[in-house]
């Protein structure tokens, strides 16, 4: 797989619960993060187009559960998760989000791989390790971006990113760190190449 396979990504979808989701077929890689941590972006850069996943300068527009096509068979597909933790809505509208990532975690049979991702000058929150958490009691594998990179210095990233491998040494499940930014897309070559390992 190279970059054009990704250049080929269309938007599918957007379902407001996992009840309403597409057939459970093929293989899917979810991307979840809390709603700062530049997630659209990130599916942005992947895909070489910076209008394929809305951006918003207020965190946690993702409400549903979107879903793009990553080739034209429909056999490939890389699902957008609500964003979690976003203080500025309700506590019930926080929970409800809650319970339709866990929904869709819990019973989508296609689901291959989690990236989970953060901003790398705020790692590893409680949401974060509890997904961490998951994927290791599932045996799902994960990828774990650092994201917004460009905020620090090269060596700073580095110390962070070598830290998180550290954190995550003793987990079973298939994972891998990498240091990621849409901005000067830093790390975007290495996550295509996971994600081809992945589906």
């Amino acid at each position: 797989m190279n970059n054009t396979f990704f250049q080929n990504a269309k938007f599918t979808g957007s379902y407001p619960t996992s009840e309403d989701l597409p057939l459970d077929e093929g293989t899917e890689i979810a991307f979840c993060g809390r709603s700062n941590c530049g997630k659209s972006s990130i599916l942005n850069a992947l895909t070489n187009n910076k209008k394929l996943a809305k951006t918003s300068k207020t965190p946690g527009r993702t409400q549903a559960i979107n879903f793009f096509d990553i080739d034209s068979t429909g056999a490939f597909k890389i699902v957008d998760l609500p964003g979690y933790g976003y203080a500025k809505v309700s506590k019930k509208m926080r929970s409800e989000w809650g319970q339709e990532i866990e929904k869709y975690l819990m019973t989508r049979k296609s689901l291959n791989a989690l990236c989970i991702i953060m901003d790398i000058r705020h790692t590893f929150k409680e949401d974060d390790l509890k997904l961490i958490n998951w994927c290791e009691t599932k045996d799902l594998p994960m990828i774990l971006l650092l994201n917004k990179a460009d905020k620090l210095s090269n060596n700073k990233a580095s110390q962070v990113t070598n830290s998180a491998k550290k954190t995550l040494q003793k987990l079973s499940t298939k994972h891998h760190v990498i240091a990621t930014s849409a901005k000067n897309k830093t790390g975007i070559a290495a996550l295509l190449e996971k994600i081809n390992e992945l589906k």
